[in-house]
């Protein structure tokens, strides 16, 4: 936790995503006092001091009110737009504007201390190397990466007019408990669990990949640290995509239902992408606490309680 404050009371939009959802429970976990936003459906259950609020983001009204009621002295922002076709949606850019707004009401409010989450996809990705905070160009191929690539641009700049202490977050690829079915993870698992045929392509694509709760537990300690500027949230090592897919199939006895190849990989889809993430290791100090095979054991045996629900 940041030394200017023993608690700090941190609004997070967005709490009710797959990472939102991790986060809260890990900044309830640390002592924190969560004020949780979100938009649809009931808020998940989480022991400790969590707030939740059905606010829209979008709406500076409700944020204002929620602002203003609760006082946060960290923002972590990870609301954005999920909607039908959002890597290619226009709607990207409007988010823009709905987080400059968020960002200058939190300061107006009295907020110290803000985490903005952006994405790996603000980077190029057409060459097979690191990726890196300060050296990659950011030359996004999706609406979705030039709206955060744009944010992050003007970011700092305006963290550092309104006097607030401001870190940028770069998740790279997720895995895990609430993922989205129509994921690759979740998409093998549920496949192969349910005994039906996992069609895959090649696998031979390079993806750095975090468990959501290690991307989670990045992101917090980032909140609550003193470190600025762009920060990649990623493993600093990828991995093929069938190392993951076959560590599945081995871990649920299933991998004669496994079928590399069976599906075109995506026209133009980069070998390798994987993250430089020494700021992550040596500034913050952070390291993972599940390797693959933990991680997809975690993975696994959450989505078996999925299912033995709705059966």
């Amino acid at each position: 936790m940041s030394s200017k404050q023993q608690k700090p009371t941190v609004l997070v939009t967005g709490a009710a995503g797959f990472i939102g959802r991790a986060c809260v429970r890990q900044l309830a976990t640390a002592g924190c006092r969560v004020i949780a936003t979100y938009r649809s459906g009931p808020p998940p259950q989480v022991s400790g001091d969590v707030t939740w609020i059905n606010a829209d983001t979008t709406d500076a009204a409700e944020i204002q009110a929620v602002l203003d009621q609760h006082r946060p002295s960290h923002l972590l922002a990870l609301a954005w737009y999920m909607g039908p076709g959002n890597q290619q949606a226009l709607e990207n850019f409007l988010w823009v504007q709905h987080s400059i707004d968020l960002l200058f009401a939190f300061a107006q409010a009295g907020g110290q201390r803000v985490t903005f989450c952006g994405s790996s996809m603000e980077y190029d990705w057409s060459k097979p190397i690191k990726l890196h905070e300060r050296e990659t160009p950011l030359t996004p191929a999706t609406e979705y990466g030039a709206a955060k690539a744009g944010l992050a641009t003007a970011f700092e700049k305006m963290c550092g007019a309104l006097d607030l202490s401001g870190a940028w977050a770069r998740p790279f690829f997720l895995y895990g408990p609430g993922e989205n079915p129509r994921r690759l993870a979740a998409d093998v698992v549920i496949s192969l669990l349910q005994g039906r045929e996992a069609l895959c392509t090649h696998g031979r694509q390079k993806r750095d990949f975090l468990h959501v709760d290690d991307v989670a537990s990045a992101i917090v300690a980032l909140l609550n640290s003193d470190l600025e500027g762009p920060v990649n949230i990623g493993s600093g090592t990828a991995i093929p995509l069938s190392d993951l897919i076959l560590e599945i199939a081995r871990q649920i006895g299933a991998e004669d239902l496994v079928r590399l190849g069976a599906r075109e990989a995506r026209p133009g889809d980069p070998p390798l992408v994987e993250a430089d993430n020494t700021r992550l290791r040596t500034e913050l100090g952070w390291s993972p606490k599940f390797t693959l095979e933990t991680g997809v054991a975690d993975t696994i045996a959450w989505w078996r309680r999925e299912i033995a629900k709705e059966t």
